[in-house]
């Protein structure tokens, strides 16, 4: 059973609290290049590195963070975490906070993240449902790691970009009754004229605009009748006789009666599903997109 020593444990607890050398050395009785000798040691006994130093402050990594709270009570039990230490630098352990839009709830993403934590049972998951705004907030203050949203194919990659990873055309939803008066082939003018039924821009700024946009390049204004933030409210209303939505075409999971899903027109704008991520990029976000798949 690989150990650590004790001293070095109760050493990197107060740093680990007090996030200081100097504050560090005088709690302990000791000079700060002890201090600083005695971290050395330590991470060179557990194999990862477990505090990160600038010249503005002191953190933890991710192994450090993973580390602190057992080695409380391995001062006690006497048994070695350095195991531990490591499977959180290799994104082993620890948790994998995830931000997303309503309508990656409909696509692989689930399937990508019940994949990833069969693979790493160490790993606890926690999902948010979150605006673009919302999720670029959290990946900038370190409460979230990766987020999910939606970009216009073709479009400039959004900040904090990582990757595009799928790539999917619109589907228009309607009522039944509007499918039957529209007829098995209606023209892009009289999809057009349809009451609009759309997400909120804030849920997709740019994808929004882009629908908006093909619509008053077809010499329609575009204003939506209805809007809600869950997509799949909007394929309710739709089914209501409440006008036309458009949804990402992964949403034709829902199905709820008195719907029909029509294919968008010609020319019409498509969307990508980008994932976001926090940096610096920490070992557990770092192996599960390793496991991704480029768009497609």
């Amino acid at each position: 059973m690989e150990s650590i020593n004790p001293e070095l444990a109760r050493l990197f607890l107060t740093l680990a609290e007090e996030l200081h050398f100097g504050r560090t050395a005088e709690r302990l009785g000791l000079r700060q290049p002890q201090v600083s000798k005695g971290l050395r040691q330590l991470e060179a006994d557990v194999g990862v590195p477990l505090l990160a130093r600038t010249s503005r402050r002191v953190q933890l990594t991710p192994a450090g963070q993973a580390l602190r709270e057992p080695l409380q009570d391995w001062l006690q039990q006497g048994q070695g975490l350095a195991p531990l230490a490591r499977a959180a630098a290799q994104g082993q352990r620890g948790r994998l906070r995830v931000g997303l839009v309503s309508p990656a709830g409909f696509g692989p993403l689930p399937l990508w993240l019940h994949a990833f934590q069969t693979a790493h049972p160490g790993v606890a998951l926690e999902l948010r449902e979150a605006t673009l705004d919302l999720q670029l907030d959290g990946l900038q203050r370190g409460t979230l790691d990766l987020g999910w949203v939606l970009q216009p194919t073709g479009s400039p990659a959004p900040p904090l970009g990582w990757r595009a990873l799928q790539d999917e055309p619109f589907v228009l939803a309607v009522s039944e009754r509007t499918a039957q008066r529209l007829g098995p082939r209606p023209g892009v003018a009289a999809l057009l004229a349809e009451p609009l039924v759309l997400f909120p821009r804030d849920i997709a700024p740019a994808l929004h605009d882009a629908v908006v946009d093909y619509y008053r390049a077809h010499g329609v204004l575009g204003q939506p009748r209805q809007r809600a933030v869950q997509m799949a409210t909007l394929i309710h209303l739709a089914s209501a006789d409440f006008g036309l939505a458009w949804v990402p075409a992964a949403m034709q999971a829902v199905q709820r009666p008195g719907v029909v899903y029509l294919p968008a027109p010609r020319g019409a704008p498509r969307c990508q599903t980008w994932v976001l991520a926090a940096q610096p990029l920490g070992p557990v976000a770092r192996a599960f997109l390793q496991g991704l798949p480029s768009a497609g």
